[in-house]
């Protein structure tokens, strides 16, 4: 079966849903006009970093297709794309690769039963056919912590919403990692398996470390709590932005120029958060304090068996 690689996470939803992409890659275009509407085509998501195609995908045939202009920024020029509407015609996955006339082909293609590998005892939640954006975990208490993920689906906007109850398995801090992990997840490999819900959380700390480290250094508060996949919510980026507005305000009503609030708010602000979450003035254990007490997380590696329960907890897809 032909691959083509999506770069974006966006997958359409398997069981028949339709998606309308801009294929930029003039493989990718290729493979697409050449198939037609009759054959199937492999979309597996690409993940960056580690350089390399996420095994399980979505199989789609072709459907409108059509040639536009478009501008792109880097480097700015038009280019002429091809437009098309694939429709999902099921989950596959296949583990061995060639290239075969220009096409990229996946020797070993065969069918994934989500459905049935739950029923196995390997949980997955579907991030095909819409996109998670933002997620909530209230700390009701150790028995009690819901966590709800956010999203919208691709074909008609509407709101879509993952649930769980996840006390009585993890901590409060874990459990807020594990939303930022689902999240993750879903918009990188289109899937969320135990085993990529662990990367990802893995990714997502240390992503949290660096911006508490980074803002430090660079006396940049506003820079906690922000990673690849967007900011977290959390005490210690809320009373960061607090704190810069307030810090700002009041040297420009002191006569500052805007640059010089700019400069003194960001140190003040600083001081400020240290004092009201009594963090260290150690480089080192700051950043763990950070991720800890101020974003409520917990960076310590959770075991296969633990996340499965977890994935256990939530439905398979937004639409069960």
């Amino acid at each position: 079966m032909p691959v083509i690689p999506v770069v974006n996470g966006v997958l359409p939803r398997p069981d028949g849903g339709s998606l309308k992409g801009i294929f930029l890659d003039p493989s990718a275009a290729r493979t697409l006009q050449r198939l037609g509407g009759e054959n199937l085509c492999l979309l597996l998501p690409y993940i960056h970093g580690r350089e390399r195609l996420y095994p399980a995908g979505v199989a789609v045939k072709a459907g409108k297709m059509w040639t536009q202009d478009v501008y792109l920024l880097e480097p700015q020029r038009k280019v002429s794309a091809l437009f098309a509407e694939v429709q999902g015609m099921g989950r596959y996955r296949s583990s061995s690769f060639r290239l075969e006339k220009d096409l990229l082909v996946a020797e070993d293609a065969e069918s994934l039963d989500l459905g049935k590998l739950r029923g196995e005892g390997y949980p997955c939640i579907e991030g095909g056919g819409w996109q998670a954006l933002e997620g909530q975990t209230l700390r009701k208490g150790y028995d009690d912590l819901p966590v709800s993920i956010h999203g919208v689906d691709y074909e008609d906007g509407s709101p879509l919403e993952l649930e769980a109850n996840l006390g009585g398995i993890l901590s409060p801090e874990h459990a807020h990692t594990v939303e930022h992990g689902i999240i993750r997840c879903l918009n990188q490999y289109g899937l969320c398996t135990s085993r990529t819900l662990a990367a990802a959380m893995a990714a997502e700390a240390s992503e949290l470390r660096h911006s508490v480290d980074v803002g430090y250094r660079l006396r940049a508060p506003e820079i906690f709590g922000v990673t690849s996949t967007g900011s977290c919510g959390n005490p210690l980026a809320h009373l960061a932005q607090f704190h810069l507005a307030r810090e700002i305000l009041k040297g420009v009503e002191s006569g500052q120029s805007l640059l010089e609030s700019v400069e003194t708010g960001r140190k003040r602000a600083l001081s400020r958060i240290a004092e009201d979450l009594e963090l260290t003035a150690s480089a080192g254990l700051r950043v763990m304090q950070g991720l800890k007490k101020g974003m409520w997380h917990d960076d310590s590696r959770l075991d296969s068996p633990t996340l499965v329960r977890v994935l256990q907890r939530f439905p398979p897809s937004p639409w069960q």
